[in-house]
């Protein structure tokens, strides 16, 4: 309804905004992403804080922020791409246009085996399967990026 189109449009008066809390990881992202694309060109300086003024709920979790988008309780949220998954194309809209490189914040998650594994020996097959070939093909078919080894 608030024909969002790019990610200027988040800034305009009336748009309805839904964001996890800044305590959240998600959350801590965004704000991030906001700074970022507050100094890019064709964003003008106060989008970050435009942006702010049209939220109107922090959610605890991305899902629940996916959720606030899919009722039409706001236009849109911010969310992890992998939080809206294909089967929900039908009542969500991803922003074709992703962030520009300079803007993007990238969640990392580090697997290793812990010292104190019980099964140091499952954990590393475990390890091994992710950044394997076919795990990565698995994490890539939810919406990851393929993982750097960082060995």
């Amino acid at each position: 309804p608030a024909r969002i189109r790019h990610l200027r449009d988040l800034a305009r008066p009336g748009v309805k905004l839904a964001m996890t809390l800044p305590q959240v990881p998600a959350g801590r992202y965004t704000n991030e992403a906001l700074r970022r694309l507050a100094r890019q060109p064709g964003f003008p300086a106060d989008y970050e804080r435009r942006v702010r003024a049209n939220v109107v709920t922090e959610e605890e979790n991305v899902k629940a922020v996916v959720t606030k988008v899919q009722l039409g309780e706001v236009d849109a949220g911010f969310a992890y791409r992998t939080d809206a998954p294909a089967r929900l194309a039908r009542v969500l809209t991803v922003l074709p246009l992703p962030l520009p490189d300079s803007a993007q914040v990238v969640a990392r998650y580090p697997i290793a085996v812990t010292r104190g594994s019980r099964s140091p020996g499952l954990a590393q097959a475990f390890m091994d399967l992710v950044i394997s070939n076919e795990g990565q093909g698995v994490l890539m078919s939810f919406g990851f990026r393929p993982a750097a080894a960082d060995r």
